[in-house]
């Protein structure tokens, strides 16, 4: 009893997310596949429920009758030591269960990036609700001046709307900022820029397509990074932007042939 006491007693914190009433199962059921386990529910008197997860940390959820998304979204930043064995057995329970990873729309479970500060992957639940799980490089304030000053520093406009765009996207996830942001860049900035540099942005602007679920665009700019010619060298200094475009490139066309499958059973 006294250590059940201890352990109920540990000093922590349990962030208590809104969620749709009427969605309230199916919200649960997003942490349940990356592995999360039910601590406690209730459904009446009113809806209330928590999840928890070794290594990670245990969050609550109350079920609004007038859930309205806009105004009901929260957040929380959870802070872990071994933030890559997390996103991989997260990522890998998300995949067994659903058969993809939600990478795009709500719910959604991005890929592992880095930041100025950190190694961190976003999650997005059913309400909007935003989890961030991160492992930090150092002390943030220091490691953020650091980086601002370098970018103030830069004499390429093109590389300032670049690490801009990559802000937008992966730290805030404001991905139409970034698709402007990136927009601008190409097509007012790239005269000179080195064909390396070119290509890491057309692999983001790719992936900013993709997030926003504009297919069209991302196969296109997909097609224009494919034809950037790169020598040895400059492939081994780009060899992750290289895998990100080939995963991209998989993405599309099961996103591609969901849709061919989808039309075809609306036929006959």
């Amino acid at each position: 009893m006294d250590k059940q006491l201890q352990e109920l007693n540990r000093n922590r914190t349990i962030p208590i997310f809104n969620c749709d009433y009427d969605l309230f199962d199916k919200h649960l059921e997003f942490y349940t596949a990356m592995g999360f386990e039910m601590s406690y529910y209730q459904k009446s008197p009113y809806r209330f429920a928590s999840v928890q997860k070794e290594g990670v940390g245990e969050f609550s959820f109350y079920g609004v009758k007038k859930f309205e998304e806009e105004g009901n979204i929260s957040g929380c930043y959870v802070v872990v030591p071994n933030i890559r064995a997390i996103y991989d057995e997260l990522k890998a329970n998300l995949k067994s269960y659903f058969g993809k990873i939600p990478s795009k729309g709500t719910p959604r479970f991005s890929r592992l990036n880095q930041t100025a500060e950190d190694w961190r992957v976003n999650i997005t639940d059913p309400a909007g609700n935003t989890i961030i799980i991160g492992e930090s490089l150092g002390d943030s304030k220091s490691l953020m001046k650091t980086e601002d000053e370098r970018v103030k520093a830069l004499e390429s406009k093109f590389e300032k709307l670049y690490v801009q765009a990559y802000r937008f996207a992966f730290s805030k996830e404001d991905f139409l900022a970034a698709r402007n942001t990136i927009e601008v860049a190409l097509l007012k900035f790239k005269v000179d820029v080195p064909n390396e540099f070119l290509f890491k942005a057309k692999v983001l602007q790719t992936e900013i397509y993709v997030l926003l679920e504009q297919e069209d665009k991302a196969n296109e700019a997909l097609q224009e990074a494919e034809h950037i010619d790169l020598t040895v060298d400059e492939k081994e200094n780009v060899a992750e932007f290289i895998e990100r475009l080939q995963e991209l490139r998989i993405e599309l066309r099961m996103t591609s042939s969901s849709r061919a499958g989808y039309s075809n059973n609306e036929n006959l």
